[in-house]
């Protein structure tokens, strides 16, 4: 993962097989919820239920949700149904995944500059 969170949409078009657009930026996501927002993993916690724990926690807008469930929905699908191999519109999730990506980074900027102060 190297360069942390560095990653945009622009880079994923390079990429031309969809499944590899597509696992590569929810790994980005899912790595990006884990380390900055303290989001549960293990085996039996998917994207979904990261989403739904840093939305609670972080108070993520309803449409980035709304977005972090369609990327997630569309890998799940590209990797469980048999009859979906294709994604249906490349720079629709390219840049929904790239807005989403903006809010948590912006989010993370926030937070870490909004520490306590003693003195």
């Amino acid at each position: 993962m190297g360069s942390a969170f560095s990653t945009s949409s622009s880079s994923y078009l390079q990429y031309k097989n969809d499944f590899e657009l597509v696992i590569r930026a929810t790994k980005d996501l899912e790595y990006l919820l884990e380390t900055g927002f303290d989001a549960p993993s293990g085996k039996n916690v998917g994207l979904h239920d990261k989403i739904t724990a840093t939305q609670n926690s972080h108070g993520l807008s309803p449409d980035t949700v709304k977005k972090l469930r369609y990327l997630v929905t569309i890998r799940n699908r590209l990797v469980h149904d048999h009859n979906f191999n294709a994604l249906p519109d490349r720079v629709h999730f390219a840049k929904s995944y790239d807005s989403v990506e903006k809010e948590l980074k912006e989010k993370l900027k926030g937070s870490s500059s909004s520490g306590c102060v003693i003195s």
